[in-house]
């Protein structure tokens, strides 16, 4: 009684693997008859929709590239009385800008 439980068990999984599997088709199908853009994901995405893929390597260069650019368009203090020295805050000596040593309290030496 035991191997036929068994066997039955076994059936009773792989029957309902594919029982899910065919839920999931029909709920995937009735998402894309319900959704306001029912273009396939391929003409979304301009990478692909060109036939050409990036690397995880060049695209993490890109974004880093961007990165820089960014940084090195962000607006930098062009004041030359704004310049780096030393700053006492409380005892301890940093070296800060003068507007940041003013800001955190400090006095710039």
């Amino acid at each position: 009684m035991g191997m036929k439980a068994a066997i039955v068990l076994i059936v009773a999984l792989l029957c309902s693997g594919c029982f899910v599997v065919d839920e999931i088709e029909e709920g995937r199908k009735i998402m894309a008859a319900h959704s306001p853009n029912p273009e396939p994901e391929a003409e979304k995405s301009p990478t692909r929709a060109s036939g050409g893929t990036k690397s995880a390597r060049q695209r993490l260069a890109e974004y880093y590239a961007e990165q820089r650019a960014k940084a090195a368009r962000s607006a930098e203090s062009t004041d030359p009385a704004d310049a780096v020295g030393r700053c006492r805050i409380r005892g301890t000596t940093h070296f800060l800008r003068r507007s940041d040593c003013q800001v955190r309290g400090g006095t710039f030496l």
